[in-house]
């Protein structure tokens, strides 16, 4: 009986030490998604504030020369996206088929988005949406 009290004994320890270490685990896991979460919401906090000095700058209520730096550099960039963003629309615009108006290729569903599609189309060229 002794060689089963040492393995009973041994099994015991060792279940307690699984145990232990998944309780260690599972705080470790709590924490850094804790830790996580705080960082999400200072990286949103940071987005804040900056929105806050931008709109500042704009107003000419913030002159510091390297906040104006930055600030120019944002409004530089707000230029590009909004010129690449022109660019993609008149793209996507020259790349629309032509629908003939009238005769045997007429125009003869519309999409819910307003979209006129040749008839016999299964699908929207502007959505993509099936058309019944």
């Amino acid at each position: 009986m002794d060689f089963f009290d040492k393995m009973k004994d041994g099994l015991s320890k060792g279940i307690d030490t699984i145990g232990a270490k998944g309780k260690e685990l599972m705080e470790d896991t709590q924490t850094q998604l804790q830790i996580s979460s705080l960082r999400d919401k200072r990286k949103k906090s940071l987005e804040d504030l900056g929105a806050l000095a931008y709109a500042l700058f704009q107003k000419g209520a913030l002159a510091d020369a390297g906040v104006k730096a930055v600030c120019e550099t944002i409004g530089s960039l707000d230029q590009q996206i909004a010129a690449k963003q022109a660019a993609l629309d008149q793209s996507h615009q020259e790349a629309k088929p032509a629908i003939p108006a009238s005769g045997a290729g007429a125009a003869a569903v519309t999409c819910e988005c307003g979209a006129e599609n040749a008839r016999g189309v299964k699908f929207c060229s502007s959505c993509g949406k099936k058309l019944g």
